[in-house]
């Protein structure tokens, strides 16, 4: 760890990773609040919600788009630079508090979000040239953990800052300067980020297919098809995000039986999630380490099976924190380890949209798991909707098995 700490170029990739999530992190729950401002809250969340999502859609475009792009390290500047200018000129109009200012609000957010979709791919690119694969993953670690940290350090200054100042348009501002924070990191190392000019790349069109290029990829890092390793991924997303849901639901109903006021209980909760994906992103040479990517998920689906059980027949409240730290820890060592392995077996000209189709298909299960989870739970209750997530992951280890043979 100490080594991958003195790295320049990690060094610089992650000190401007954490600029921008800061100011992603700190914007989006005050557009939540902005949109909940309205006279229509639940039709203008609702848009909010999925718009949040929205850009993932365009995860293979924005990868690809990546790959062609010749000067990475200068567009990954320019792109931060122009993400600044979209929030300026948010800054100026979104205190109108009109209908139509709120769309052009969610359009700046979304265009800007989806630049800083296609700054990722770059960023991924550049990792691969610049740091050696012996230390990716703890590099990659690295980054998760510091983006898993503070985001609720940029929520929590977020709502600090309205609570303050009532001022929506200051909070633009203020997004404004943290993607200006991150590009003035890039330029300072960008010794530490320079690449040699791409040449020779294939054009757009003669580029091929990204699924084509995926399935072997995913044959040889996970041992299984491309279907079967891409749906257990997605499925172990979908059942993490419907719990994290529930859970929020199930400590109000349980308000009385908590050893701890429900904020405190949710706090506890977020942070043995932060707590368990930085331990996994950051610690080298566990036994969790000598673990196959199959393991991992393995490990996973199990560990979401026991979470639901432990719902079912012993909801106490530190069983349910050791399982959410656990759950993340398990997490947090996965993806890192994954993507690294990644880096190596795909074709480098292909990387950015190979990890933008990954990065949508795991993306589209989050909305899927909560808004699911919830329904069930608003409808059925508590008891019927765990059980259906214990039948869901055992199903997950089910089909791992058949897959492997």
């Amino acid at each position: 760890m100490h080594m991958i700490l003195r790295n320049r170029t990690v060094q610089t990739l992650v000190s401007a990773n954490f600029f921008s999530t800061l100011g992603v992190s700190l914007f989006n729950i005050i557009l939540l609040t902005y949109a909940k401002s309205f006279t229509q809250p639940k039709l203008l969340v609702s848009i909010v919600s999925i718009a949040t999502v929205l850009p993932s859609a365009f995860g293979v475009l924005a990868g690809r788009a990546a790959d062609q792009t010749k000067r990475k390290p200068r567009l990954m500047i320019q792109t931060k630079l122009v993400q600044a200018g979209l929030y300026l000129v948010l800054a100026q109009m979104i205190n109108q508090h009109t209908v139509w200012i709120f769309y052009v609000v969610v359009a700046i957010n979304v265009s800007s979000d989806t630049l800083g979709n296609y700054g990722s791919s770059l960023f991924t690119l550049v990792l691969q040239a610049r740091i050696a694969a012996s230390d990716r993953q703890q590099a990659l670690g690295l980054n998760q953990s510091v983006g898993t940290l503070v985001q609720p350090i940029g929520q929590a200054c977020g709502v600090a800052v309205l609570a303050a100042t009532h001022n929506y348009a200051l909070a633009g501002d203020l997004n404004a300067i943290a993607f200006l924070l991150a590009a003035v990191c890039l330029q300072l190392g960008h010794a530490t980020i320079k690449m040699p000019v791409t040449s020779q790349l294939p054009a757009p069109h003669s580029q091929p297919p990204v699924w084509p290029a995926l399935q072997p990829v995913l044959r040889e890092v996970m041992q299984l098809s491309a279907i079967s390793g891409l749906g257990l991924v997605m499925g172990c997303n979908l059942l993490a995000n419907g719990l994290t849901a529930t859970l929020n639901l199930f400590f109000i109903d349980r308000a009385n039986q908590l050893p701890v006021s429900y904020s405190v209980a949710l706090l506890l909760v977020d942070l043995g999630f932060v707590g368990g994906t930085i331990v996994g992103g950051l610690t080298k040479k566990t036994w969790l380490d000598r673990l196959s990517i199959q393991q991992l998920i393995i490990s996973i689906a199990g560990c979401l099976a026991g979470e639901f059980l432990v719902l079912l027949i012993y909801p106490h409240l530190g069983a349910i924190l050791l399982g959410t730290f656990s759950l993340a820890c398990l997490t947090g060592k996965l993806d890192p380890k994954f993507f690294a392995l990644m880096m190596v077996k795909a074709d480098s000209q292909q990387l950015g949209a190979i990890f933008g189709l990954i990065s949508t298909a795991v993306m589209l299960a989050t909305p899927i798991g909560s808004l699911g989870f919830v329904l069930s739970y608003n409808i059925g209750g508590a008891t019927p909707t765990f059980a259906v997530g214990l039948m869901l992951a055992l199903g997950l280890l089910g089909w791992l098995q058949l897959a492997k043979r």
